[in-house]
């Protein structure tokens, strides 16, 4: 090769490698914090954040911050959270936890609908697992402390975890394991009693709606149709037609949701076309109470009174009725509702004497099918010494 030749082509060469070197040497400004976010999320919010879940998941590009705080983190710091905490790579994810003692108040709502498979209901749910996702994001779960949590105002004993991993390619199932992990990190190092909770196997849709591009539902998958624990609702009731039944996932000592509605094409005027039941236990079952008191629908809201007409113009009538028991995981307040059919064609419904009595003995016969039913919630959780609380109209 003439030296000519030579000398070009190893300029050629030198350049080469100096435009890989500032690629290089550029790139490691925005990377190169892998091992080091790695590190630091090993050792984030006290170490009970499930680091082989999650390391796959860090990003590389930019250094991480911890924000955290709580009774779990900072020992002597008086707070309502046991842990607070979150790991955020600024343009690149995060992961954010939460662990609050359950008083009686829970962050999520716990009425019939936003627990039943269906439009209101959890987006995801994990069976084994009491709890569910949210509309804006995450999973929140509930852990049980047979003996109690440390650091309170009062002894509870339970645990509302929160966690949002908003990493690429996590979904619901690594928010509900980071949940799991957090709540028995947390159960663990209390020594409060109790299994620890087990990680989820599958997450499911409990009601995933096939639907066009023009938003024409095609068909839907709906997996607690026709569970043991709900499907004699509307077979033991008595009342006419042929009946579907379902209810949440969760397969919980906590609480519990079952829906039946009638196939009857065309009822008759008063018939009960739909059932529901639901079970709320210990510190669950004062929150639940406490949200639906809220909008008035509880028997010490409406005291007693009765409206004298319905003022619909066509479609249910419902009336609840309010129970109390004692079942294994504690005091629990039960909830049975009928709907019944009804047409005032445009003008108000009068409600007679016998009208109103006849309703309230479908609604009874509802909550005497549930309680009853060997299969129901009731009599696997060991419900007894039922106290009936009163009735609720939602017609008012």
């Amino acid at each position: 090769m003439p030296r000519r030749r030579a000398v070009v082509l190893g300029g050629l060469a030198m350049a080469l490698i100096a435009a890989v070197a500032t690629v290089i040497a550029s790139s490691g400004d925005e990377g190169g914090h892998l091992a080091a976010n790695r590190a630091q999320l090993k050792r984030a919010c006290a170490g009970m954040l499930p680091y082989e879940e999650l390391r796959g998941r860090i990003p590389d590009a930019v250094a991480g911050r911890v924000d955290q705080y709580g009774t779990e983190l900072e020992p002597d710091e008086r707070s309502r959270s046991a842990a607070h905490c979150s790991v955020t790579w600024p343009g690149h994810g995060s992961v954010r936890v939460t662990a609050v003692p359950v008083l009686s108040y829970l962050s999520v709502p716990v009425e019939v609908e936003d627990l039943a498979p269906g439009a209101y209901g959890p987006e995801r749910e994990a069976p084994g697992l009491t709890g569910g996702t949210r509309k804006q994001g995450g999973a929140w779960i509930l852990a049980e402390c047979p003996n109690g949590l440390r650091g309170q105002v009062r002894t509870t004993g339970l645990l509302q975890v929160d966690a949002v991993v908003d990493l690429p390619h996590a979904g619901a199932a690594a928010d509900f394991r980071t949940a799991v992990h957090l709540a028995n990190e947390i159960t663990a190092r209390q020594k409060c009693g109790g299994a620890p909770l087990k990680e989820p196997a599958e997450v499911v849709d409990p009601y995933e709606a096939h639907v066009t591009e023009d938003y024409k539902v095609t068909s839907v998958d709906e997996p607690g149709r026709d569970q043991p624990k709900c499907r004699g609702l509307g077979a033991r009731t008595g009342f006419p037609g042929r009946w579907t039944a379902g209810g949440d996932l969760q397969d919980s000592r906590l609480l519990s949701v079952c829906t039946a509605y009638s196939d009857t094409e065309a009822p008759e005027e008063w018939d009960v076309t739909a059932i529901t039941a639901a079970s709320w236990a210990g510190p669950v079952g004062d929150a639940a109470y406490d949200q639906y008191r809220s909008s008035g629908d509880t028997p010490d809201f409406q005291d007693g009174r009765r409206a004298r007409t319905i003022p619909q113009e066509g479609g249910d009538a419902v009336l609840d009725l309010w129970a109390r028991s004692r079942c294994a995981a504690g005091p629990t307040y039960h909830r049975v509702t009928a709907g019944f059919e009804v047409d005032g064609h445009g003008f108000d419904i009068e409600v007679s004497k016998a009208r109103r009595a006849a309703l309230s003995a479908s609604v009874r016969k509802v909550l005497d099918a549930y309680l009853d039913d060997p299969a129901a919630w009731p009599r696997l959780r060991h419900c007894h010494d039922t106290t009936v609380i009163g009735e609720v109209e939602e017609w008012q």
